[in-house]
């Protein structure tokens, strides 16, 4: 898990320093939320996942009731990209456990890599309700705002919640250089 954190944390660094720099009439959103890997990274990173998958798979044959591998293993699907697949599993781990907030938040972000923005949303705010301080739920409903639904008020106001709930985030200057990206995009679009 902590491998995912960090692999998340890269990925939203590379993104947000993508992203807050584009002027106003390129396309921000260009950011998907899956991991920009090269093709020789996947080479190699790709045996690893799939061999996670097929252990987890595994146990799951033998203990289909076991959450700690349904989750690693919908871990290991979101990781190597595979979206539908991550949704599928951690929608099983939501059954057993539905106030795990961390899976929410994981399946939002899944959802938000298929192009279903709406529904992201719908997860991160679930997981708010379960874990009101979910810091990575907060973050990620500013990107959907940013990035797909090109609402940068909403961003902005999301992210400055955030940096007051927590002004040492991982990602808070990133957070605050698109806070005033968006800011003069916003004043920009003022008659």
């Amino acid at each position: 898990m902590e491998m995912k954190k960090v692999l998340t944390a890269a990925v939203a660094f590379v993104l947000f320093l993508a992203g807050c720099s584009k002027t106003e009439g390129e396309n921000p959103a260009a950011v998907s939320g899956a991991p920009g890997r090269t093709e020789k990274a996947e080479e190699v990173q790709a045996p690893y996942y799939y061999g996670l998958i097929e252990e987890y798979r595994m146990i799951l044959a033998q203990d289909p009731h076991n959450l700690a591998a349904m989750i690693a293993l919908g871990n290991a699907y979101y990781d190597s990209g595979q979206w539908k697949e991550a949704i599928t599993i951690y929608d099983r781990a939501l059954r057993i456990d539905p106030r795990n907030a961390d899976v929410r938040a994981d399946m939002g972000t899944s959802y938000r890599s298929i192009g279903r923005p709406d529904r992201a949303l719908t997860e991160y705010r679930k997981a708010l309700e379960y874990e009101s301080g979910h810091l990575n739920a907060r973050y990620n409903i500013g990107v959907v705002y940013a990035y797909d639904k090109k609402d940068y008020a909403a961003a902005v106001h999301v992210w400055e919640n955030l940096l007051q709930l927590s002004p040492h985030h991982p990602q808070s200057e990133h957070m605050r250089s698109c806070i005033v990206t968006f800011k003069k995009a916003l004043k920009k679009d003022r008659p």
